[in-house]
């Protein structure tokens, strides 16, 4: 279980910070720079290590 809450707090971080980066991105005019595909993946990732805390699997 303990590995779910990693990856959970290894992708929140990634997520949170890609999306301030895009706040300022979009603030300073500046293009956004991230890849959708690594989003995408990123994304499942954080949701599967949700639900497998939720329903109480382990994943990965």
């Amino acid at each position: 279980m303990g590995v779910n809450y990693l990856v959970l707090g290894f992708t929140s971080l990634y997520l949170g910070g890609t999306f301030l980066y895009y706040k300022y991105a979009k603030k300073k005019g500046i293009a956004f720079r991230y890849k959708p595909f690594y989003l995408l993946a990123v994304a499942i990732l954080f949701v599967l290590s949700l639900y497998g805390i939720i329903v109480g699997k382990q994943f990965f």
